[in-house]
């Protein structure tokens, strides 16, 4: 068993797991073919994952509902869960991330994009993120007084 990072990969083509594998080359990543809302408990090991990637392809209507149920098992709210749409099903990115995915990405997918969706998943909802820091000086004042006694 290896103690490195894991992810589990639902219903990915050939490429986009190639992907996965370039951006994640340390992780164990454990794949999934075929799995439903019903088989999550008896069909797959539900250990501990950091990452869960779900390929919504040909049964769009399955894929969220396995979104779904992942995101209701015990210990998974807060595991970053990507959705990969066929660029011809553009439409669905809504409902997917209704469903509990943190981000969706439109195929075809390359390693950058998946390590930068899991880094924002990770980083999670930090309002004013963006605007952090901007108070602070852009240099030392040495001719600034903070109050201190010399």
């Amino acid at each position: 068993m290896l103690d490195g990072p894991r992810a589990i990969a639902f219903d990915l083509d050939f490429e986009s797991l190639a992907s996965l594998r370039e951006a994640f080359p340390g992780w164990d990543i454990e794949t999934v073919s075929g799995a439903t809302t019903c088989s999550l408990d008896w069909d797959w090991d539900r250990g501990p994952a950091d990452l869960l990637v779900v390929g919504a392809h040909e049964s769009v209507e399955g894929a969220l509902g396995l979104c779904r149920g992942l995101r209701s098992q015990a210990g998974r709210a807060r595991t970053p869960l990507i959705v990969l749409v066929a660029s011809a099903r553009e439409a669905l990115v809504r409902a997917a991330l209704e469903a509990g995915a943190h981000s969706c990405l439109v195929l075809p997918v390359y390693a950058k994009d998946l390590a930068s969706a899991v880094a924002r998943a990770l980083a999670g909802n930090q309002p004013g993120r963006h605007t952090l820091g901007l108070d602070r000086a852009q240099s030392a004042d040495l001719q600034r007084d903070d109050g201190g006694e010399a």
